[in-house]
């Protein structure tokens, strides 16, 4: 059985906020692709030829959120297979760690669910850099639940509850659910999900009843083996339902249902993650996913992140079954023929 890390005493100097800033509005791909290109090509401080990497060539390390793991590992496989002399390192991180990197200038960019903060901010532009943002998805946080659980769906209001510790049985949420204490289960400390909570919770620290694993797949055989538990992932790891990974772990355990936050309708409506629901803003606890560059020059960060943004790149994000963030245009062309009669 899966060794279980409590969250309880887990030290959190600040609150992990999300910040509302306006990146680069709705537009079709082409058009950003271009500039963004373009401005790879340019470059800003540092002059390519005192580089070993180009925009399709050499070698880097990145970042990764690693509850970002399926759409990244797609994206970065393509990007080599396309060109071939450019090789990509990805190491896959919780979402502290995976910053850090970014600030120690161990990688040239970071793929992320959310923005640098104010103090991230406040080094970069201590040291004379401005940091390339970049939205290219949106993802969500999901909740898996045991396949016996007979509470498919629940409000908004409960779920805070359940973070927040107000509720940990889930008689307290259904009188006839005799399936007992909920545990609730993420996949690491320093995750991306745990400080998506805290953040909606307005907290900094978990209830008691919150413990981390090590992956977000041992969290999903967490929950297939403890009626109890609630299983708290990126959505984009079940969201690909061509994936044998993503067929298994749909089996193990059963999505949640939950109620948009500020629904005014008397009708209570429940919805999962699934991409119509997240482009319509109807399913409640939806992540952004952002590119965030930190590379002065036109190197293979450049070309890697103009790769996320442009045709193929969010092809593969919409394949995966997710949102990308920019519109993905399909062109049909019909012809009509007579028809021969014999």
């Amino acid at each position: 059985m899966p060794r279980l890390h409590s969250l309880r005493n887990f030290p959190f100097a600040e609150r992990i906020g999300y910040f509302e800033e306006a990146i680069i509005p709705m537009k079709s791909w082409r058009i950003y692709y271009g500039a963004f290109f373009l401005i790879a090509l340019t470059g800003c401080s540092t002059s390519q030829e005192n580089t070993l990497d180009g925009p399709t060539s050499g070698r880097i390390s990145i970042a990764a959120d690693n509850t970002l793991f399926p759409i990244v590992d797609a994206e970065v496989d393509i990007f080599e297979h396309t060109y071939h002399q450019a090789q990509i390192d990805v190491k896959y991180l919780p979402e502290v760690q995976a910053f850090n990197q970014l600030l120690m200038d161990s990688v040239h960019l970071v793929v992320a669910t959310r923005l640098l903060n104010e103090k991230e901010k406040a080094y970069f532009a201590k040291i004379k850099i401005t940091p390339r943002v970049m939205q290219i998805a949106t993802d969500a946080m999901a909740l898996m639940i045991h396949p016996q659980n007979p509470d498919t769906a629940l409000n908004c209001q409960e779920i805070l509850k359940v973070l927040s510790g107000e509720v940990t049985s889930w008689n307290q949420l259904s009188p006839n659910n005799r399936t007992g204490k909920i545990t609730l289960v993420f996949d690491n400390a320093n995750s991306s999900t745990v400080s998506y909570a805290l953040n909606l919770i307005e907290k900094k620290q978990l209830p008691p009843n919150a413990y981390a694993l090590k992956t977000n797949t041992a969290v999903v055989d967490y929950v297939a083996n403890h009626p109890g538990a609630i299983g708290i992932i990126g959505y984009s790891w079940i969201s690909d339902y061509d994936d044998p990974l993503t067929k298994k772990l749909r089996r193990d355990a059963r999505l949640l249902s939950i109620s948009p936050c500020d629904s005014d309708s008397p009708v209570v409506e429940y919805f999962k993650p699934y991409a119509d629901n997240l482009i319509g803003k109807l399913y409640p606890f939806p992540r952004n996913v952002y590119v965030i560059s930190r590379e002065a020059y036109s190197g293979l960060g450049s070309g890697l992140s103009a790769f996320l943004g442009g045709e193929i790149g969010q092809r593969i994000i919409k394949k995966a079954g997710i949102p990308p963030y920019y519109k993905v245009e399909y062109n049909i062309e019909l012809s009509s023929k007579p028809i021969k009669v014999e």
